[in-house]
């Protein structure tokens, strides 16, 4: 099956401009890629940090509505007058508004393990994961005395209040220390999903190049193609035609397809045929004339 060299040169630039455009859809799409991978790392990290600065927050809160509750009652033992408050309830409230931050942050570092996008990542959530069961275990233990103490603030038990202190304070401390590594862990995270961007963009971008520098064989190969196959039969056929011109009517130009030039070959090589003929037939009457006249001189 023969192409025509109008298709040929539009088949070559439509091969070009397609690659082009896939190449530009295809960069497009890594870039939202990128974009899609900053984003959920950053709204990640973002909203488990805040979470745990509002651990942070309500387990000092805590610590600090105990203390008042004890020294309420200390005070209170050794004959000051001191508004008699409520303190209990109000730490129950924030004692469950800790828990459910603790519950969401297991479950939110479990879930974002699921969706890392590298397996650095993914061991970073893990160790945040492990981190805070710690800590959980840590303020169960500081919740659980903390109640016991308050309990005996209600009961107006001043020797349990005062002996538990000491134990409560020290379980506070370690609790905090606590959520502070679970801080860390995040910022391990953090280092991760930076790593885990890069890697990303350094494979959009490598992939890209690599999409271009095919982009460029492909037309330096459409341009070689086009130069074979219309370009060098083209420049043949000019010079066949020239040594026609000066009179070389033995050659016979090679057709090597049925295209245009193809053609255009055969045309030219069945009218330099019939020169030839012509030529050899006037060479013939020009003989035989030369022969007639020959005769009559000599008659």
């Amino acid at each position: 099956m023969s192409i025509s060299i109008a298709n040929r040169i539009l088949l070559g630039f439509a091969a070009v401009t397609v690659v082009l455009i896939a190449l530009g859809l295809y960069a497009t799409g890594q870039i939202g890629t990128v974009r899609e991978t900053i984003d959920r790392i950053v709204t990640r990290d973002l909203m488990v940090m805040r979470q745990l600065d509002n651990l942070g927050n309500k387990v000092r809160d805590l610590g600090v509505q105990r203390r008042s509750a004890v020294i309420s009652v200390l005070m209170r033992e050794h004959g000051r007058a001191v508004p008699d408050e409520d303190s209990y309830l109000g730490w129950r409230r924030m004692a469950e508004t800790a828990d459910g931050l603790f519950a969401d942050l297991l479950r939110e570092s479990a879930e974002f393990r699921q969706g890392s996008v590298s397996p650095d990542r993914m061991a970073a959530w893990d160790r945040l994961n492990a981190t805070l069961k710690q800590t959980l275990q840590t303020y169960n233990a500081y919740r659980d005395a903390s109640e016991a103490q308050l309990k005996a603030v209600v009961a107006k038990d001043f020797e349990k209040v005062e002996t538990s202190d000491n134990e409560v304070g020290r379980l506070y401390e370690a609790t905090i220390a606590g959520i502070e590594r679970t801080r860390s862990a995040l910022d391990g995270s953090v280092a991760a999903g930076q790593r885990g961007v890069a890697e990303v963009y350094e494979f959009s971008r490598s992939s890209i190049l690599l999409t271009l520098a095919l982009a460029v064989l492909l037309s330096f190969f459409v341009t070689w193609a086009i130069s074979r196959s219309v370009v060098r039969p083209v420049n043949e056929v000019a010079a066949f035609v020239e040594r026609v011109g000066t009179g070389d009517l033995t050659g016979r130009i090679a057709v090597r397809s049925r295209d245009e030039i193809g053609r255009l070959g055969t045309t030219l090589n069945a009218m330099v045929g019939g020169l030839a003929d012509l030529a050899r037939t006037n060479r013939s009457a020009t003989a035989n004339l030369n022969a007639a006249a020959a005769e009559i001189r000599a008659s």
